[in-house]
């Protein structure tokens, strides 16, 4: 309920910060999913969650303050003694951000936010509750922008339901880029994280992303982990487009985990991750879409694994859309498959879903089997700004030969 505790008293001064003639957009989501928990002494498991999201822009005159919120409220209802408190009969909150942007504090040159936010610095993303600005257009106007951003405050960290952490978690940092011709952008950011106070991850990591010519985009960054003295990601890509329909793609892929100092993983030898991949992807006339995607995977110094993946979505007719797809990996973990088939039809105010999904999961030194999923579901707007979803779906695999599960959702746009 901390979570609770905090959204509150911060939604009471947005809401009178809209008291004037701003825009405001709510959606609200109200959902009740029913399924299967074998962690858990009560197999059958069911809750009511609601979904509540705000824009609420033009506060001002100039339409430069706005405010974005996001959040959650989770109750329990199932009955029966659980031992995991995240299954406990209680209800939870989860807010995912909830921010007040302010653009052009000074004219041209800084943006605020502040309150819940994510940030998505090349160093070490995350949300926090804080501030982060971006102070742009520094220096004489010319061919090259410099620029800077800055952030700050207390961590938050979710987990399955809710929130976990205390308000000694923090995470701080900040990048200088520049920005010149054929929307190149260069930048270089650093990223402190603290666990209860104590230095967890320091991390510092360089991005580049350009269009040297028309049709083509380039991609790159390099991340290096302080603490644990070696590079921990690296990565670069390229986009061609040599044609309106055809989209090509090239990546290759380096990762070595890093983990805060204080987390159980670091105590386990993680391996060197690599991947070079292509794909390509096709448009048709627009209600035809053919994609195809390869890449090769390198686990440490001699495992290694191809993966070959597959897809078509369709429009034969203007309320029907049809997908299919293929997934099949040869080499590390074993010979593996499966397709996945889905179609949604539309019939005036109802839609009518329905789709299948087939995995072979024979592997090396793990189980042998197959697995299946149906599932069939159905929307209706009952009005523009009124719809309901609901699903249900049947698992077959090594758990169990006749597992349901399902949901019902109730969608309100104001």
């Amino acid at each position: 309920m901390k979570t609770l505790r905090f959204v509150i008293p911060i939604l009471i001064a947005c809401l009178s910060l809209t008291a004037r003639s701003a825009d405001v957009q709510v959606t609200s989501s109200t959902q009740t999913p029913w399924f299967p928990d074998y962690l858990s002494s009560n197999k059958g498991l069911s809750d009511v969650s609601q979904y509540f999201r705000m824009n609420a822009t033009k506060l001002d005159d100039e339409g430069k303050m706005n405010i974005y919120a996001y959040g959650r409220i989770l109750g329990q209802v199932t009955t029966g003694f659980e031992t995991r408190n995240e299954l406990a009969n209680d209800v939870v909150g989860r807010l995912y951000y909830l921010y007040l942007d302010y653009r052009d504090v000074v004219k041209d040159h800084l943006d605020l936010r502040a309150g819940r936010t994510f940030v998505p610095a090349a160093a070490l993303p995350g949300t926090v509750d804080g501030l982060h600005f971006d102070f742009r257009n520094i220096g004489p106007a010319g061919p090259i922008t410099a620029g800077l951003t800055g952030f700050g405050g207390h961590m938050a960290t979710f987990d399955n339901l809710g929130e976990i952490g205390n308000a000694n978690d923090t995470l701080w940092g900040g990048s200088v880029y520049f920005e010149t011709i054929r929307f190149t952008r260069l930048e270089a950011s650093y990223g402190r994280k603290l666990t209860d106070g104590t230095l967890a991850q320091q991390a510092l990591a360089l991005d580049l992303s350009t269009t040297p010519i028309q049709m083509v985009n380039l991609t790159g960054r390099l991340r290096y982990d302080t603490v644990s003295s070696r590079y921990s990601e690296a990565q670069a890509g390229i986009t061609v487009s040599p044609l309106a329909a055809v989209v090509l793609r090239g990546e290759y892929y380096s990762s070595y985990p890093t983990f805060d100092q204080f987390s159980f993983y670091r105590f386990f030898n993680v391996g060197h991750y690599e991947m070079l991949g292509g794909s390509a992807e096709y448009r048709l006339i627009g209600d035809y879409r053919l994609s195809l995607r390869y890449a090769h995977e390198r686990f440490d110094a001699s495992a290694t694994a191809n993966v070959v993946e597959g897809g078509i979505t369709a429009r034969p007719i203007r309320d029907l859309t049809l997908r299919v797809s293929y997934e099949g990996r040869n080499g590390y973990a074993g010979r593996l498959g499966g397709f996945r088939g889905s179609g949604a039809y539309r019939i005036q105010k109802a839609t009518l879903l329905a789709g299948m999904d087939y995995d072979d999961f024979r592997r090396d030194a793990a189980r042998d089997g197959t697995s299946k999923k149906y599932y069939a579901g159905l929307g209706y707007d009952f009005t523009r700004k009124i719809s309901a979803v609901g699903r249900l779906e049947n698992n077959i695999n090594f758990y169990s030969n006749n597992l349901v599960q399902g949901f019902l959702a109730l969608n309100v746009n104001l």
